[in-house]
C-alpha cells in the first residue's frame, strides 16, 4: 500500500464535510478530503438542487446565533462564486397557531429578537396568489429565509479547499479507522494513510466509523419531486417564496419556487419533511412508485394550486436521524483525536459554513467559541 501522511483527514465531502475541508485548507492546515463517491454526488444528503434556509429555527431557539452567523457566511461564500449558492427568497411557514413550524418559529424570533411577520389567510393569498392557506391558519414570514443549491455549494467549498492548498480523493472508501501510536491510521484499498486529526462527517455511512454506542444513527429514504405546475409563473423566483404547510400530525409538506440559475429541473419542488422509512445507505430503494408520488402530492392541489400536477422528475436523499433529531458534533469519547460531525437529520445543510468553522476549531484547539455544545453527544443518554 502507498503510505500518506496528513495533518487531518476529512471523512466524507458532503455538505458538511466540504464545509470543514475548505475552512481548515485556509487556516494553512494539510488536509485530505476523501469521499467514497464522485463528490458531488446523488447518493448522500446533500444533492437535489435546492435546500432551505432559515433564520428563526423552529426546532430549538439554540440553533438561532448559529443560524445568524450562517447566513453571513453564505452571502460571502456566494459574493466570492460565479455559480447561483443562495436566492433570498423568504419563507412563509404556514399552520394552526400552535403548530411547531409556526409556534416555534415565535419563539426563536422572540428570544433571539427577529424580524417576523405574521400574516393573515387573505394577506398571503394577496402577497403570493399561489398559495392559499386554510381560512384557520396563520402564516409565520420571514424575509430572512432562502435557497440553498447544495450541490454549487459543496462544489465551491472543495474548490476553495483546493485553491487554499487541500487534497481530495473522491471515489476513494475507507475500510479501517484506528489509533495508530499518537496519531490515527486509516486504510483504504490502496492507501495506509496516518493522519494527526481525524473529522468523520460520512453521513448515513458515520456509523460504521464512528462506533459509539451512545450515538445511534437511522438512514432514511426521503422523497423529492418536481411537478409539471399547472400555473409557473405564479411560482418563479420573486413571486412566491419558500413555503411549508403543517399539515399532518407526523408531517409537513414544503416547496420552492423556480430559482434561476440552480441545476436540475426548471419546475417548483415539493417534498415532505418526516422521519421517512428506515434503510441502509447502499441498498436503498432509489425508484419512486405510483405511492411515493401520492404521498408527495398529497394536499398540494388545496394549499398550491399553481403547483399542482403530476411529478415530471423525482428523486431519493437520505436524511441521518440522531435519537433526538439533533445534531451530533464532538470529540470521540475514546480518542479526542477523532470528530464526529453526523446526526443531522435533514435540517443539517444550512449550517455547512458555521459548522466548518465551529468543527475546525474543534480539530486545531479542542473548543470553540461557536455555541455548540447542546450538539455534543453527552445529551444522549
Amino acid at each position: 500500500m502507498n503510505e500518506q501522511h496528513h495533518d487531518v483527514v476529512v471523512i466524507g465531502l458532503g455538505g458538511v464535510g466540504s464545509a470543514v475541508f475548505a475552512e481548515l485548507s485556509r487556516r494553512g492546515i494539510d488536509v485530505l478530503g476523501i469521499d467514497r463517491f464522485e463528490s458531488p454526488h446523488q447518493n448522500g444528503s446533500s444533492h437535489g438542487q435546492s435546500r432551505i434556509f432559515r433564520v428563526a429555527y423552529f426546532e430549538h431557539p439554540d440553533y438561532v446565533p448559529l443560524a445568524r452567523r450562517s447566513r453571513e457566511l453564505w452571502c460571502a461564500l456566494q459574493d466570492r462564486n460565479q455559480q447561483r449558492i443562495f436566492a433570498k427568497t423568504g419563507g412563509a411557514w404556514i399552520g394552526d397557531p400552535d403548530c411547531e413550524i409556526v409556534a416555534g418559529s415565535i419563539l426563536a424570533s422572540e428570544q433571539h429578537d427577529l424580524e417576523h411577520e405574521l400574516l393573515a389567510p387573505d394577506e398571503v393569498r394577496r402577497r403570493w396568489p399561489a398559495l392559499n392557506p386554510p381560512d384557520d391558519s396563520v402564516c409565520f414570514f420571514e424575509r430572512q429565509s432562502g435557497v440553498l443549491c447544495p450541490e454549487n455549494a459543496v462544489e465551491a467549498f472543495m474548490n476553495e479547499g483546493v485553491e487554499a492548498g487541500g487534497t481530495i480523493r473522491r471515489g476513494c472508501k475507507v475500510t479501517r479507522l484506528e489509533l495508530d501510536g499518537t496519531g490515527i491510521l486509516l486504510e483504504t484499498g490502496k492507501d495506509r494513510i496516518h493522519a494527526e486529526r481525524v473529522v468523520v462527517a460520512a453521513g448515513s455511512w458515520s456509523s460504521g466509523l464512528i462506533e459509539d454506542d451512545r450515538v445511534k444513527l437511522q438512514a432514511t429514504r426521503q422523497l423529492l419531486g418536481w411537478t409539471r405546475a399547472r400555473d409557473r409563473d405564479l411560482l418563479k423566483e420573486g413571486r412566491v417564496p419558500i413555503w411549508a404547510f403543517a399539515d399532518e400530525p407526523d408531517s409537513f409538506q414544503y416547496g420552492f419556487p423556480i430559482c434561476d440559475g440552480f441545476p436540475g429541473p426548471s419546475a417548483p419542488k415539493v417534498a415532505r419533511h418526516c422521519d421517512g422509512e428506515p434503510c441502509d445507505p447502499d441498498t436503498v430503494r432509489r425508484s419512486i412508485d405510483a405511492a411515493d408520488e401520492a404521498f408527495l402530492l398529497r394536499n398540494l392541489e388545496q394549499h398550491v394550486p399553481a403547483a399542482s400536477g403530476p411529478l415530471e422528475h423525482a428523486t431519493v436523499c437520505l436524511y441521518t436521524l440522531s435519537a433526538d433529531h439533533h445534531f451530533v458534533i464532538d470529540q470521540h469519547p475514546r480518542n479526542a483525536k477523532v470528530v464526529m460531525a453526523c446526526g443531522f437529520s435533514g435540517h443539517g445543510f444550512k449550517f455547512c459554513p458555521v459548522l466548518g468553522e465551529a468543527i475546525a476549531d474543534l480539530v486545531l484547539e479542542g473548543g470553540t467559541e461557536r455555541p455548540i455544545g447542546f450538539l455534543s453527544r453527552e445529551r444522549l443518554g
